[in-house]
């Protein structure tokens, strides 16, 4: 029986030196350090290759000069090939057009259709307001994972996917939606949101969901910002795992590049980014090394009986 993956994107975290400029190097992220086997997500973690848990580090420069890039980054981690390379350097934080055509070719929801995985088993899981497509449209300018998403012909969920707990929104809570758009969805806890992404992984082979505040974090360069967001996302985190399953479950989780584990520096850094795969069919992952690994072992897992 193929596991129940839930695959969540963290946007710019790296693995980097420990200290006080990365909110990362601290004992109040208890799932965080669950998810490591232990260990603080710094580059002094160990390479965990356990049954049922694998945590090492990925390249995210692939062999290109310059600070890797959430564009081409993303394209690469979601898709299996080398972006940076097809664009000629690292682009963001849209995808580059030349990769355009291979990301909708080769894109983990490609791969899993080519594997035999019906549609109605997979699906991404960010919920968008109206703001959001009225912008995307009006440019034709898509980020990552909603551009394969539509070449895939999933959809992209709204304010009534919310109501109807289909979705989550991108702060997982539901209130910068209260309080900024004015939109009268429910609020949630992060640990109510980790649970709620639990739940629908369980209804379905393949779920994805992305978490960009941390990337926003890292630009803000703000301490108290970055370990509010990491508080969240423990949470987040920590709900998920209430209900986990070793024998039914997978857990992946990996970022594109690094960026808020380095708060006394502006630009994103060259440091390996984290994988996390826990659960059913975890040794699908033991062999990787950059970002190019992650989505041919995903779905290698889920497609395996």
């Amino acid at each position: 029986m193929p596991p129940h993956v839930a695959f969540v994107f963290l946007d710019g975290v790296g693995l980097g030196p420990g200290g006080p400029a990365n909110p990362l190097d601290t004992d109040a992220l208890p799932a965080f350090e669950r998810l490591a086997g232990g260990q603080r997500w710094t580059e002094a973690a160990h390479v965990v290759d356990e049954p049922g848990l694998v945590f090492r580090p990925l390249d995210a420069t692939l062999e290109m000069d310059g600070l890797p890039q959430s564009g081409t980054g993303q394209t690469t981690l979601f898709a299996g090939f080398n972006a940076p390379e097809m664009a000629g350097r690292h682009w963001g934080p849209y995808p580059h057009s030349a990769t355009f055509d291979a990301l909708a070719a080769q894109s983990l929801w490609q791969r899993l259709f080519d594997a035999g995985v019906p549609k109605p088993e997979l699906a991404f899981l960010n919920a968008y307001p109206p703001i959001f497509f009225a912008h995307a449209e009006a440019k034709n300018r898509w980020t990552t994972t909603t551009r394969m998403a539509r070449a895939a012909g999933l959809p992209l969920f709204g304010v009534d996917d919310v109501m109807a707990g289909r979705a989550l929104t991108a702060e997982l809570t539901g209130q910068a939606w209260h309080e900024r758009l004015g939109l009268a969805v429910p609020t949630i806890t992060p640990f109510q949101a980790g649970q709620r992404l639990h739940a629908l992984a369980r209804q379905r082979r393949v779920v994805l969901f992305e978490y960009y505040l941390t990337d926003k974090a890292g630009h803000a360069r703000d301490a108290a910002q970055a370990a509010a967001i990491l508080g969240h996302l423990d949470g987040f985190f920590a709900g998920y795992l209430d209900g986990f399953d070793p024998e039914r479950d997978l857990l992946v989780v990996s970022s594109d590049h690094g960026n808020l584990e380095a708060l006394d520096r502006k630009p994103h850094t060259t440091n390996p980014v984290p994988l996390v795969a826990l659960g059913r069919r975890a040794d699908a992952f033991r062999a990787a090394a950059s970002l190019i690994d992650v989505t041919p072992a995903l779905a290698a897992a889920a497609a395996a009986s």
